[in-house]
């Protein structure tokens, strides 16, 4: 027991390397795991760690290499996307802002909780963490991560989407296991929302109606982020209803805030600016026209 202890130390304090995986092999075994198996199944887990823990590895990177320019090159004129090109397998600046927005929270979750989250989970609480803080919003994401082993519940992207939302509204949820009631059944100590306001101009900035059936729901454009949209009428290829307000996913979030970033960045104006351009020509009469002309291709 104590060289395995001393083994187990050992495996800790260096960093992980693919020999510590052990071979795959097939073995007829039965009845609980013995010390060594148990062994290898930790180190099992601890690729599965590692490979999580070097997203967030990568989006730092990626953040540092913007931040110190380091992306300029020898002669000192080349840009971020040629950089991405060069070096990161040509992916867009839109997708590595959103890397870089992404790693503090992952971050910070995988410290509270031992271990990284997954992608979905993090990226669902991304904008709420900007607002509330990273360890605010990564104290309530352990906890639920508790509540959820403790009571055999599944820890899935919806449920950590019901977290996002009772954070975004500022309230803490009183009891975790409302967080696991399913999505289409809103959570029963959350607060209803309110209905979609009448057609008219809102204020810049001020995260209300915009104009039409668009609404900006649970957002002040004022932090730099871009707004959740909602749009009257159900989903998919069907004629629309009115079946109240619709919120994009924190994906689509995600990705529409890293475009609006890269966006601003191209035209040298503030991520700010560019979320009132977009919602401005998302809510012109020739937007309806260019989606209905495209819905049925």
């Amino acid at each position: 027991m104590a060289d395995d202890k001393a083994v187990e130390r050992r495996d800790r304090a260096r960093a992980f390397v693919p020999e510590l995986i052990p071979e795959p092999q097939d073995l007829d075994r039965t009845g609980p795991l013995d010390a060594k198996e148990q062994q290898q199944l930790d180190r099992i887990h601890a690729a599965r760690d590692h490979h999580q823990a070097a997203k967030w590895m990568r989006g730092k990177a990626l953040d540092a290499a913007f931040r110190r320019s380091l992306f300029r090159g020898e002669d000192g004129q080349r840009t971020r996307q040629e950089y991405l090109d060069a070096e990161w397998d040509g992916i867009s600046e839109s997708a590595a802002y959103r890397e870089i927005g992404e790693w503090p929270l992952a971050k910070t979750i995988s410290d509270a909780c031992e271990r990284p989250a997954p992608d979905s989970h993090v990226r669902a609480l991304v904008d709420v963490a900007e607002k509330q803080g990273h360890e605010s919003v990564a104290h309530w994401y352990a906890e639920l991560r508790r509540h959820g082993q403790q009571l055999g519940h599944r820890v899935t992207a919806d449920v950590v989407a019901n977290l996002a939302d009772f954070l975004r509204e500022g309230t803490e949820p009183e009891r975790l296991e409302a967080l696991f009631v399913p999505r289409q059944l809103p959570p029963a100590t959350a607060k209803p929302r309110k209905p979609a306001a009448p057609a008219g101009p809102a204020e810049s900035g001020a995260g209300g109606p915009v104009t039409g059936t668009v609404v900006a729901h649970g957002q002040d454009r004022r932090d730099g982020s871009f707004p959740n949209l909602g749009m009257s009428g159900a989903s998919g290829s069907g004629p629309a209803r009115d079946t109240g307000p619709w919120v994009l996913s924190a994906d689509h979030t995600a990705r529409l805030s890293a475009w609006v970033m890269d966006g601003a960045n191209a035209a040298g104006i503030s991520p700010e600016r560019a979320a009132d351009l977009l919602v401005e020509a998302l809510t012109e009469e020739t937007f309806q026209h260019w989606i209905g002309t495209r819905a049925w291709t």
